[in-house]
């Protein structure tokens, strides 16, 4: 049986998995329109740590680590996309 507080916790994280994959799409938008490089492959990394955080919280397991690690990555990657689309200079 499933915890209500497991449960609030996997849907955050598979949330999250899916809107990874949507500043995926962003980035390979920005880079297929204006040719420049925004690293949007790296995208799908967090979202697959996000995910399998979520598969390993509904099998009892602790995810904890990946969870974080991929939202730090998803934090790195968020604010280089930023200054790549905003044009902060470097």
């Amino acid at each position: 049986m499933v915890h209500i507080g497991s449960a609030i916790e996997m849907y955050s994280l598979i949330t999250a998995s899916a809107i990874t994959l949507f500043l995926f799409a962003i980035g390979r938008f920005y880079r297929i329109k204006f040719e420049r490089e925004t690293h949007y492959r790296w995208f799908l990394v967090p979202a697959a740590l996000l995910a399998v955080s979520a598969v390993l919280r509904a099998l009892n397991y602790d995810g904890i680590i990946l969870g974080c690690a991929g939202a730090i990555l998803l934090l790195v990657l968020t604010v280089m996309l930023y200054g790549t689309m905003m044009g902060v200079a470097k």
